[in-house]
């Protein structure tokens, strides 16, 4: 009765690639432990308000939840239903709820980089399809975990809910490439032309679009696995680890701050040093003549500036990001 009902069954495609979707979620939520604690002890952190405290507190806590709902689903199937070749077929519940909790990381990743943008822009049209489209996110991710919870098996649900997976992938790589790259154009547009202030802004655009794309990579990367691989278990390997990665963009966006302020304010040299050429000197010389000849060296002039100067531009930048 057992063979028979294995027959045709990959464990490695199924409970393998689950055991390792836990093991890899398991040390990526380490990583959020390390930088929740990094976060408060940071000065920035402390010098943020009281809503940006409760935010990463709350991060913290559905991130914790759905590492506890993971270990649930593949304590369930490895360790309580092993060998047992019947219920190793069943939906257990915990499986549509780390979907559910998924999608609450993903609006609260989401709502803080729309807010971002409003930040950056000023463009109500723009923030209001961010905001669209996270919604939308979050609802189709909502409806596919509810639907998922009345039927049996677990692959059945793969395959009735096939359609409605691949819709709510797409619309999560949509949403997540359209946030990160309407950051990284708008933080270009507020490029000032003095160089330690475009260092900076750089460095902005590469951290919005590396881990704005790195999410949407990995539901890429699930969608094709949903589609090309429909008898086997590689969507969950890929859902075990988005809820991690959701939870540390925003947590490295935030601790980013004091890193990347801390490097401006490390390369500031002592002096910068202009360079007038021989022929500012020439032209200078032309335009400074008052009857007498006034005598200059040819050989190139070097004027030191010993004072870094920021203008409102800069700090308007600058306090654009501090949370």
């Amino acid at each position: 009765m057992a063979a028979a009902l294995l027959a045709g069954f990959n464990i490695g495609d199924t409970l393998g690639v689950t055991f390792l979707g836990v093991c890899i979620s398991s040390m990526l939520y380490g990583v959020t432990c390390l930088q929740t604690w990094h976060y408060y002890r940071s000065s920035r952190g402390k010098s943020d308000g009281w809503l940006m405290w409760l935010l990463v507190a709350t991060l913290l806590v559905f991130d914790s939840t759905h590492q506890a709902i993971v270990i649930h689903a593949v304590y369930s199937y490895l360790v309580l239903d092993f060998a047992n070749p019947v219920k190793v077929f069943l939906l257990v519940w915990s499986v549509p709820t780390e979907i559910v909790f998924n999608a609450i990381l993903a609006i609260i990743l989401n709502g803080f980089l729309t807010f971002r943008i409003w930040r950056v822009s000023k463009m109500y049209s723009l923030t209001l399809v961010a905001a669209i489209l996270s919604c939308a996110n979050f609802g189709t991710n909502l409806a596919y975990a509810i639907r998922g919870y009345p039927l049996a098996g677990i692959l059945e649900a793969e395959r009735v809910l096939r359609h409605h997976g691949i819709a709510g992938l797409s619309i999560s790589v949509a949403t997540e490439t359209m946030i990160s790259f309407s950051l990284a154009f708008y933080l270009h547009t507020r490029r000032t032309g003095l160089r330690k202030s475009n260092d900076m802004i750089g460095k902005l655009i590469l951290l919005s679009v590396t881990t704005g794309l790195l999410t949407a990579a990995f539901n890429v990367a699930n969608m094709i696995s949903y589609i090309a691989a429909p008898d086997a278990l590689y969507v969950l390997f890929f859902n075990f680890m988005l809820g991690k990665l959701y939870a540390n963009a925003l947590l490295t966006s935030l601790n980013s701050r004091e890193y990347v302020l801390g490097m401006l304010a490390d390369s500031q040299p002592a002096s910068d040093h202009e360079t007038l050429r021989p022929s500012m000197v020439d032209r200078f010389r032309q335009s400074s003549r008052t009857g007498n000849h006034i005598s200059m060296p040819s050989h190139e002039v070097h004027i030191a500036m010993d004072r870094f100067v920021v203008t409102d531009a800069d700090m308007d930048d600058t306090q654009k990001f501090r949370g």
